[in-house]
């Protein structure tokens, strides 16, 4: 009788848990491979899908929809495309392309899905941040008002960068492009900066080449990589900094400030110009599809300062064929950013090291970031150096000048000789006070050009140890005072 009870019980308990229970249909879009070329497969069905949705081939391999026609889509296959075939079968997942992301991705190299490329176990986080996301609001942004120093005297005081700026650097091949970025990221050392750097179609060899170097200086600290390289199929390319701005962004939300680099963002138009052209749109001027500004547009306006928050600083570069800086994808980014670095080959190879060309170079609202002390030395520099380059034409052509005109040579010239300045070797903004301040005094006037950087060298080590004061001073009351210029003076003639 005691079990006929409990086999009641039971049954009673089973109808009470299914009673309020109902049948939902499970339905899913599933499309089907029509075709696959050079990384993208052309896709049936599927008539839901959004933009940048992923999708899943079978063997759990993903894709992103780039393209989306009335009757077909087109999805960029994310790994090997071998193991996608042709009538296979594919699904929506409904998640827009997005990032893993958290503190622990710094100091780390990702592919442009989060996925680790340095051997080390993948990102652990329950954060992902899209690829695409609308760059902030007018009204959420602040004006630019502190400096970004990259340690590179030429730059930090003829072009200085403000935080939330976007500085373009751009050159010929092998003109020291890379080097300037790297330095700058090296630059950031204790200064509460964390540093995205995004190589886009570059040769493996060379993105090892940059870890390695972070890694030596201890810069990966810091540092974030998101490497896409020339082996990669075009839409990763194309995805590359779009991630690595959403990995900046999320840095950004926590109110810290971001230096970003995008090298290079040639060979990012090429990628796209290939991925056009497969989608079979209709190409335009040099072959490059009619929204390539656009895309570069949409990418650069998402760095900026934050009202009472961070700021994403973006160095993008892009090469030069020849030094036409009048080509269509130079021109189109010079007129997205704020301000261009121009490295000048013909420089390059006469050792003025960095090439920066100052007569085509400009920064257009850095100015207004300079502390008071250095634009005080710095101010002049860049029309006194133009000047220089004006009429240093007579003594080429064996003219003797006097005068003025002889005051402008000399000093110009050692001018020149202070702008070269070593890769990897960094002058903090204090120091460059001092440099400029005793070259606008007349200090170097005299010495030879090849020794006005030794004695320049020297002045700052001698200070260093005898007069750290000085130096703390300019630092941190970032004005140079009357008195202080005495002190500096004093202690020259002294040595």
């Amino acid at each position: 009788m005691k079990a006929i009870n409990g086999i009641d019980r039971f049954k009673e308990a089973i109808k009470e848990a299914v009673k309020d229970y109902q049948l939902k249909p499970l339905i899913e879009e599933e499309g089907v491979v029509e075709s696959i070329e050079e990384g993208l497969a052309k896709i049936r069905g599927l008539p839901n899908v959004q933009f940048y949705e992923v999708v899943k081939f079978e063997n759990n391999i993903n894709g992103i929809v780039i393209d989306i026609k009335e009757n077909f889509l087109t999805a960029i296959i994310l790994e090997k495309e071998k193991n996608v075939e042709v009538n296979s079968i594919v699904y929506r997942t409904g998640h827009i392309i997005s990032v893993p992301v958290s503190e622990d991705i710094v100091g780390r190299m990702v592919n442009p899905l989060g996925k680790p490329l340095d051997e080390k176990p993948p990102i652990k986080t329950s954060t992902y941040y899209p690829v695409e996301r609308d760059a902030p609001a007018i009204f959420d942004r602040d004006f630019v008002k502190d400096q970004l120093y990259t340690g590179i005297k030429v730059i930090d005081s003829m072009f200085p960068i403000g935080k939330g700026q976007r500085e373009l650097i751009l050159g010929d091949t092998s003109t020291g492009k890379t080097t300037l970025a790297v330095d700058t990221i090296l630059n950031q050392k204790d200064k509460n900066v964390i540093c995205v750097y995004t190589a886009i179609g570059q040769r493996k060899q060379a993105v090892l080449d940059v870890y390695s170097t972070l890694k030596k200086y201890g810069a990966l600290d810091y540092t974030v990589i998101v490497a896409a390289t020339s082996d990669q199929n075009p839409g990763l390319k194309f995805l590359a900094p779009y991630s690595a701005t959403a990995i900046a962004e999320y840095f950004l939300d926590k109110g810290k400030d971001v230096l970003i680099v995008y090298d290079d963002l040639t060979k990012h138009a090429f990628a796209y110009q290939a991925l056009s052209l497969l989608l079979k749109r209709p190409p335009g001027r040099e072959a490059y599809p009619g929204d390539i500004f656009y895309i570069h547009s949409r990418l650069l306006e998402r760095a900026c300062k934050i009202k009472n928050g961070g700021s994403i600083t973006a160095l993008p570069i892009v090469e030069t064929q020849a030094g036409r800086i009048s080509s269509y994808i130079p021109t189109n980014v010079i007129s997205i950013t704020d301000g261009q670095i121009y490295l000048d080959a013909n420089l390059f190879n006469i050792n003025q090291r960095p090439a920066v060309d100052v007569g085509k170079s400009v920064s257009r609202i850095g100015g207004k970031t300079q502390i008071p002390a250095l634009k005080d030395v710095a101010e002049s520099l860049r029309l006194y150096y133009a000047q220089f380059l004006e009429v240093e034409i007579f003594t080429k052509l064996g003219v003797k000048v006097f005068g003025e005109t002889e005051k402008i040579i000399r000093r110009g010239k050692r001018l020149r000789e202070l702008l070269k300045q070593p890769k990897r070797k960094h002058y903090q903004v204090e120091q460059q006070v001092i440099i400029f301040f005793l070259l606008n005094e007349g200090y170097f006037d005299k010495l030879p050009e090849d020794q006005v950087n030794y004695n320049a060298d020297f002045v700052l080590e001698r200070l260093e140890k005898e007069k750290p004061e000085i130096l703390k001073e300019i630092k941190y009351s970032k004005v140079l005072t009357e008195n202080l210029k005495k002190e500096i003076k004093d202690f020259v003639e002294k040595l």
